[in-house]
């Protein structure tokens, strides 16, 4: 019970719970993270295949900025064209070494949700998309090998969970922020401190996405009769009426964990795009919190 969600430009392999609104950042911050969305997009096909482009995601964009920003190392932002938009020109960041590390960390997470996808359910299109995903993942397994092991460490022990329908979502939820954690660290960020504040950063927002997830899906998962940890409390009786019940309860733990995360976000030394971040970080992950718990369908103006 992994995120899996589509984007507009590819698939997005990752989660989906961290979406840029262009009403929120303005036209100038829109078309930042715009840049670094593309830049990501060319950075996939560079480092790792063209195919690993497919597993393009909104989610990575945003730790590849957060990462690009904490560094403030030089890059460059230029226009270009590309297959999805061959008409128009559009910003993009080049020369980024935190973009290089986020393509490579998107195929990974891609490649071993599929895995997992495959394991579990034997599933053709997971089989099938880890064929178009393998020659990007070797690529990118080479460059960071302990980020590839860890990351497979942690699903195998969250699908050892599911297996035993383990109830207990903290339990479950730390085995994903783990990932998050660990991937927000990477070795170019060389100081102590700010990787210590990272390090908590990372474990928070990943924490908030799993439990966020397992809330949208709860109606979806208990029909289906898939693993859920929220379904743990649930003794039959009317679906609706349990969702609602536990959403005013998550409200208190995912609110703690985003102000952990937002906390984690003001102690950083910023060099670039800090009122973007602070926007996506202090915005826009409290209203998909909120349109998710209240099941609205959300601001779709978000997409890029």
């Amino acid at each position: 019970m992994l995120p899996l969600s589509v984007c507009t430009d590819g698939v997005d392999l990752m989660f989906g719970y961290i979406m840029p609104c262009k009403k929120q950042l303005g036209e100038d911050g829109y078309k930042e993270f715009s840049a670094y969305y593309c830049g990501l997009c060319k950075a996939m096909g560079r480092q790792c295949s063209q195919a690993s482009r497919l597993g393009l995601s909104y989610d990575v964009t945003f730790l590849s900025m957060v990462l690009s920003s904490v560094t403030g190392e030089e890059h460059e932002e230029r226009t270009e064209r590309c297959i999805v938009h061959p008409f128009r020109k559009r910003p993009c960041i080049k020369h980024d070494t935190a973009l290089d590390y986020g393509a490579c960390v998107g195929v990974m997470l891609s490649y071993l949700k599929l895995l997992d996808d495959w394991h579990d359910e034997r599933s053709i299109k997971a089989a099938a998309a880890m064929a178009l995903l393998y020659t990007g993942v070797r690529r990118a397994r080479k460059k960071y090998p302990a980020e590839y092991d860890f990351i497979k460490r942690c699903l195998d022990e969250l699908s050892a969970l599911e297996a035993q329908s383990c109830p207990d979502t903290d339990r479950t939820a730390d085995c994903f922020a783990r990932i998050l954690q660990r991937l927000f660290t990477p070795d170019f960020i060389t100081d102590n401190g700010t990787r210590r504040i990272l390090d908590w950063m990372g474990y928070n927002i990943g924490r908030w996405i799993f439990i966020l997830d397992a809330a949208n899906d709860l109606e979806k998962d208990h029909r289906q009769g898939a693993y859920n940890p929220l379904l743990a409390g649930f003794d039959g009786g009317d679906i609706e009426e349990y969702r609602e019940r536990r959403a005013k309860e998550l409200e208190v733990t995912l609110t703690y964990t985003l102000e952990n995360a937002a906390s984690a976000f003001d102690l950083l030394s910023i060099h670039r795009n800090y009122d973007i971040l602070y926007t996506i970080i202090y915005d826009s992950l409290r209203l998909k919190q909120k349109a998710v718990l209240s099941k609205k369908t959300g601001d779709r103006d978000g997409s890029i």
